[in-house]
Formats: structure tokens, C-alpha cells, sequence
């Protein structure tokens, strides 16, 4: 059983390594605004989501079903009462690994995250400048051709269309 649980670990610790590396790309295709890679991407980044929630609910179920053979204890508990070191020393390691992995990617997708919305930021900015009115002249104008432009209060884009 707990063979099956350090098995589950590992699978955990590669499908993070996955996830993690898939957050890099994203923030490269973030910063070079590649939304058709972006999508794909998502996607397959979805399903590797999909299996980590499979794979959380199994390791979960293999944890419960080891605490029922020994009632009153927790698993950290347990896992120090391990009589064989190596296995020990090895379900320590893999827990430590996966809390880092998960740390890691936490701040990865934080970092995306900023980058997308300053990337939306900027396309709302760039928006509301095509669209609000001329009183903000993009060309140099004399000062006389400023007081003829003024009364046209027409937007650089006609937003009524």
C-alpha cells in the first residue's frame, strides 16, 4: 500500500514538472501576444489538470485507506513511524519536492497573470485612445489651426458605428 502511495507521488511530482514547464511557455506566448498558441496551450494544459485532480483524488484515497490500518494518527505521524528508512526518506523527499513544485508554479502562474493583465490593460488604453475625441491632437498643429479643430468634436474612429 504504501509502495502504491510513493508511486502516486511520483506521478504527482511529474505531471507538476509538466505544469510548471507549460507556465514558462505560456508567459514566452504571453509577452509575444501568440494567442493561437495560447489556446492550445490552455488546452493541453486543461487535461494535465484533469489527470493531477485524478491523480490528488487517488493518492487521497491510498492515504485514507493506510490511516485505517493505523487509526489516530496522521499521515505525517504515520510517516515518521516508517520502519524502513529508505522508504521514509524517500516519501519525506517526495513531499518536500511537491510542495516546492506547487510553490513554484504558484508563482509562475502569478507572473503570468500580471502579464496578462497588463497586456489587457494596454488594449483597453489603446481602445479608449482611438475612440475618445480630438481634443488630443496626434500631429503638431499651430496654435491657429487648434481653435478651427476644436469645434469638430468628432473621435479619430466614428463611435456611433
Amino acid at each position: 500500500m504504501l509502495n502504491l502511495v510513493v508511486n502516486t507521488l511520483d506521478e504527482l511530482i511529474s505531471i507538476q514538472k509538466q505544469l510548471i514547464r507549460y507556465a514558462e511557455r505560456k508567459q514566452t506566448v504571453l509577452i509575444e501576444r501568440k494567442v493561437d498558441e495560447l489556446t492550445e496551450l490552455v488546452k493541453e494544459e486543461t487535461k494535465l489538470v484533469k489527470q493531477l485532480g485524478q491523480l490528488e483524488d487517488e493518492r487521497q484515497q491510498l492515504v485514507a485507506d493506510v490511516l485505517e490500518e493505523h487509526p489516530g494518527l496522521t499521515f505525517s505521524q504515520f510517516a515518521e513511524q516508517i520502519p524502513d528508512e529508505q522508504v521514509k526518506q524517500e516519501l519525506h523527499s517526495q513531499l518536500k519536492t511537491l510542495q516546492m513544485l506547487l510553490t513554484e508554479l504558484q508563482a509562475k502562474n502569478k507572473v503570468n497573470e500580471k502579464i496578462l493583465e497588463d497586456s489587457m490593460s494596454f488594449v483597453q488604453h489603446m481602445i479608449t485612445q482611438v475612440t475618445k475625441s480630438k481634443q488630443q491632437h496626434f500631429n503638431y498643429q499651430s496654435p491657429a489651426g487648434q481653435q478651427k479643430s476644436q469645434s469638430n468634436n468628432q473621435g479619430f474612429f466614428d463611435t456611433r458605428a
